[in-house]
């Protein structure tokens, strides 16, 4: 049988382990009495708020910390407050901090027995990390979504004018050639060879909007053979010499993978040849054992990355980065004035995707 002593001993050192843990727990602990005054506070709320334990201890109510409690109608109401319940495992609530900022945490709430003068136990977490997460994440997927309707769309689009203007066109062109051949006066004859030039420009115009709504060799016969269709037509319009280098083994890539790569170094090749200033434009794609990395390389003026992005003007290269984000890649774009620009993207691969 334990003695008075021993039994001393061990309230002695449970209170002790008590004070260690409310010192010492990561979550914010707050003590209100009956009143509603604050009675006693840990250090992780005053980290929390700002406000010290002299602040607040027998000074500050605490409706002076909490700004509401969050409803499925209202993200600060008053209405069936924690502090009227007996206990509450779980709500969320706005915290005021010392120098007037609010942010959300979520806490659960119980009243301690009448022999304690019915103190109310208050345990918060800081859910302004969480938040951001969750924000993070639902913008990621949004992101995903909207990059995957914009090529749906795209597609779609460039189906119909192929198959519908594009279709229209020739057959206008093929009846304007056989008016052409009968026996018209040389006035007729003028007019109808300006409309046959015309329906000829109409249908080149098509066709070019077409691809670059989305190029048909890159569903049909995969990303390669659609860079090396793009290069010809940068060269042809912007009189720059391309060149791309291939290295490790050629396949084709999940279909999101290869539309991204498309789309990275579409908007880094028509960058260089609106804005660069260059002659010479090189692409080097390496497909290596777990990514591809593809370099794309000019001889351009160059300009600066952070000076673009914080004017605004950066949003291709926002774009760029974006959608290699969603497949866990990088985009990392090197540049100074003179100097011309670097542009470096790898994604990872894994033999699913492939």
């Amino acid at each position: 049988m334990s003695t008075w002593r021993e039994d001393l001993d061990t309230s002695s050192e449970m209170f002790s382990l008590m004070q260690s843990i409310f010192a010492n727990v990561s979550d914010a602990i707050l003590v209100v009495d009956r009143d509603g005054l604050i009675a006693a506070v840990n250090a992780a709320l005053e980290q929390m708020t700002g406000w010290t334990e002299k602040e607040l201890v027998g000074i500050k109510h605490i409706c002076e910390l909490c700004l509401g409690m969050a409803t499925c109608m209202e993200e600060t109401s008053c209405a069936d407050c924690f502090f009227k319940q007996v206990q509450m495992p779980s709500f969320e609530m706005r915290l005021r901090t010392r120098d007037g900022r609010d942010y959300p945490v979520t806490a659960s709430s119980a009243r301690l027995p009448d022999g304690a003068n019915g103190e109310l136990v208050m345990v918060i977490r800081d859910m302004s990390a969480q938040q951001r997460t969750e924000k993070e994440r639902y913008q990621h997927k949004l992101t995903n979504y909207a990059i995957a309707a914009q090529e749906e769309e795209r597609k779609r689009i460039a189906r119909e004018l192929h198959d519908g203007v594009g279709q229209a066109l020739y057959s206008i062109l093929v009846g304007l050639n056989v008016v052409g051949q009968g026996h018209l006066s040389d006035p007729i004859r003028q007019h109808v060879n300006d409309l046959l030039q015309m329906t000829s420009k109409a249908m080149e115009e098509v066709k070019r909007m077409a691809l670059e709504l989305r190029p048909s060799a890159l569903d049909d016969l995969g990303l390669l053979p659609a860079l090396r269709s793009l290069m010809k037509r940068v060269e042809k319009s912007f009189d720059i010499q391309v060149e791309l280098h291939v290295q490790g083994e050629r396949r084709r890539y999940s279909a999101a993978m290869e539309t991204a790569l498309y789309r990275i170094v579409q908007e880094a090749m028509t960058n260089t040849a609106k804005y660069a200033k260059a002659s010479q434009l090189g692409i080097v794609f390496e497909d290596r054992e777990k990514e591809v990395v593809v370099t794309i390389v000019d001889d351009g003026i160059g300009f600066e990355v952070e000076k673009a992005l914080h004017t605004g003007k950066g949003l291709g290269i926002f774009g760029m980065r974006e959608r290699a984000q969603l497949l866990g890649g990088t985009v990392d774009i090197r540049s100074a004035p003179d100097e011309g620009t670097t542009v470096i993207v790898r994604i990872p691969v894994s033999k699913e995707e492939t």
